[in-house]
Parts: C-alpha cells; sequence; structure tokens
C-alpha cells in the first residue's frame, strides 16, 4: 500500500511516457511535412491555368503557341512574381501544341510537374517528390 509520499510516477513510468509523445511526435511531423508539401504543390494549379489562358489568346493572335522560360513568362502577361516553390517553363511539342513544365525548387530539387495540351489534356510528375494524387484529374 503507497502512501501519499509515493503516489508520483516513478523513473520507469515518466521515461515511458516521454517516449510515447516523442514517437507520436515524431510521426506527426512526417504527416505535416508531406502536407505542407502538397500546399508547396498548390501553386502550380494556380499559375498553370494563367499560362494556358496566355497561350491560348497567343494562338488566336499568331496562329502558333510561343516558348518561354520562367522570367520571360511576364511578357505574355503570365504572373510569377509571386511564386516561390516552382520555376515554371513552356515549349512546343511535335504536334504544334505546347507542354507546360513547373520544376521544383529547393523544397524539393528533381521534383516536377507536366502538363502537356496535346488532344485530351494529361497531367505527370516526378511520382516521388511531387505525389500523382496532387495532380488535377
Amino acid at each position: 500500500m503507497r502512501t501519499d509520499f509515493e503516489k508520483g510516477l516513478t523513473l520507469v513510468e515518466l521515461l515511458v511516457i516521454v517516449n510515447i509523445v516523442a514517437i507520436l511526435a515524431g510521426v506527426a511531423s512526417v504527416l505535416l511535412s508531406e502536407y505542407g508539401d502538397e500546399a508547396r504543390a498548390l501553386e502550380a494549379y494556380n499559375v498553370f491555368p494563367q499560362i494556358i489562358r496566355s497561350q491560348r489568346f497567343y494562338y488566336m493572335q499568331h496562329n502558333q503557341y510561343y516558348t518561354a522560360d520562367h522570367d520571360q513568362l511576364k511578357d505574355h502577361g503570365v504572373d510569377v512574381s509571386e511564386a516561390r516553390y516552382f520555376a515554371y517553363s513552356t515549349f512546343l511539342n511535335e504536334s504544334s501544341t505546347f507542354s507546360v513544365r513547373a520544376d521544383a525548387t529547393e523544397w524539393a530539387t528533381g521534383g516536377w510537374i507536366l502538363y502537356a495540351h496535346k488532344g485530351d489534356p494529361t497531367w505527370s510528375c516526378d511520382g516521388v517528390l511531387i505525389k500523382r494524387s496532387w495532380l488535377p484529374e
């Protein structure tokens, strides 16, 4: 039977509690990290439609699509001044259509997203750093 003085936690009980909290914190940080990466990928959802509209407008005026790197997109009316997580570029395909590519900056070096405007538009990504589930259907 314990006395009032002995009602505290033992050192072993305290260590068990600290270990459980540490494990839960580790799991939470991994889950939250992935949500942060997904949120960064949402930047592309704001920029890609601007580029696609700009390409369509340019095509109506010049009967062809343009190619541009990240810094040249502003010359075509695309606002990339707030873009921090991707560098964008557009290029022509062999079938007189265009594709838009977003290459991740230092937060996910090597990650990329590609939109191909060929027949049925398609989305693709590296699948490792940028997850397929983050892309539109």
